[in-house]
């Protein structure tokens, strides 16, 4: 597959476009509700189809799934609320925002993406400067850190963009407390006090969320700056849902080329046009799709060799198959560049270092 060829994904499509799936057939459905539920779709696919009033019209053991995991993801999501109504009780009276990330941004302001989610995390963003009251508030309420030795601790506090996930004994949900969306001392750095500068409310008190285009350019950061990349389709449907409600708001397109380059993202932003305009038929406004373009490194050759690369282990593999060598292949090129760009090479080395030494019992500490 070429960086412009796209995988069978009729049905994604039906998520949108739930009649799609009437016409399926019984072992169709089989292939779709395995591969739905392994790539964390199947919730999405459930509440399209519920809310289409189809569960009656579709083979009465397709039904029953889709009820079920409909009802798992009302239960999840009301752990996330529940957690997010305590965390801000916990913070209500810090003098500094406290936004949402992510799922709980797209919940929050109810978004259809939002619907069907399967959260297993909750991530909030506070100012760098306020990172030690916000988790010594949460201490305090009963959150707690892992216990890490001496590297992981530094990676956590001088390398990385958050802090240690911490867990509370009344939340199955982990917590993951940013400071900024990518590493300080990452290639590209982000600038957070530009992200902090322009939220927006939220649908739940005391939170607040990140401007529309930034949500945007997160999520893009978020999928084309991550260590795993398969099994990751969910990631790229969330991108085509946030161009899709928010590309219908004035000035969404007009400027967005700009703010991922003052933001250092450009280089994501491209990548997730591309997808999710070849993959998924999102709807880009060509002048926007070109000022995007143009202002993303790698051109030439080496950005259609990216485009190869992140087609490759985007592909979503079939149930019951292997990962086919190429997309193996794919994936270890672009850990390889993942850790490159995360930290210089002095520090790399010694951290990948000692993640072999602690992943072949060299060590015990929680490895990051």
């Amino acid at each position: 597959m070429n960086g412009n060829a796209a995988p069978d994904l009729q049905w994604v499509h039906a998520i949108r476009e739930p009649a799609q799936a009437l016409a399926w057939s019984l072992p169709q459905w089989q292939r779709v509700v395995r591969l739905s539920r392994r790539l964390r779709l199947l919730g999405r696919l459930a509440e399209s189809q519920i809310a289409a009033g189809h569960l009656q019209q579709l083979p009465p053991p397709v039904a029953s799934q889709l009820r079920a995991e409909s009802r798992y993801a009302a239960a999840q999501g009301g752990a996330l609320r529940w957690a997010l109504e305590r965390i801000g009780s916990t913070l209500a009276s810090a003098p500094y925002a406290c936004v949402l990330l992510k799922g709980a941004a797209y919940m929050g302001q109810g978004l259809a993406i939002g619907a069907g989610r399967l959260p297993s995390d909750v991530d909030i963003l506070v100012p760098h400067a306020h990172i030690a009251d916000a988790q010594a508030r949460l201490q305090a309420a009963g959150w707690s850190e892992p216990t890490l030795d001496a590297h992981d601790q530094t990676y956590y506090r001088q390398w990385s963009h958050e802090v240690p996930p911490m867990r509370h004994p009344l939340h199955a949900l982990e917590l993951d407390l940013h400071h900024n969306i990518l590493p300080p001392i990452a290639h590209p750095r982000v600038d957070a006090g530009l992200l902090l500068a322009r939220t927006q409310a939220s649908g739940w008190p005391r939170w607040q969320v990140l401007h529309p285009q930034d949500q945007l350019l997160h999520s893009a950061a978020h999928l084309f700056h991550d260590s795993e990349l398969r099994d990751r389709l969910r990631d790229l449907v969330d991108l085509d849902g946030l161009m899709r409600h928010f590309g219908n708001t004035p000035d969404f397109w007009d400027g967005l080329a700009a703010r991922a380059a003052q933001l250092a993202l450009s280089q994501p932003l491209a990548l997730a046009c591309h997808f999710a305009q070849r993959w998924l038929q999102t709807p880009v406004p060509p002048l926007a799709l070109q000022e995007i373009c143009t202002a993303a490194e790698p051109a030439g050759p080496s950005r259609q060799l990216l485009q190869r690369a992140f087609a490759a282990v985007l592909t979503p593999t079939e149930p019951d198959h292997s990962p086919p060598l190429r997309q193996r292949l794919a994936a270890q090129a672009l850990l390889m560049r993942y850790h490159r760009r995360r930290l210089p090479l002095r520090l790399l080395m010694p951290h990948l270092w000692h993640k072999w030494r602690v992943s072949h019992g060299g060590a015990t500490a929680d490895n990051v």
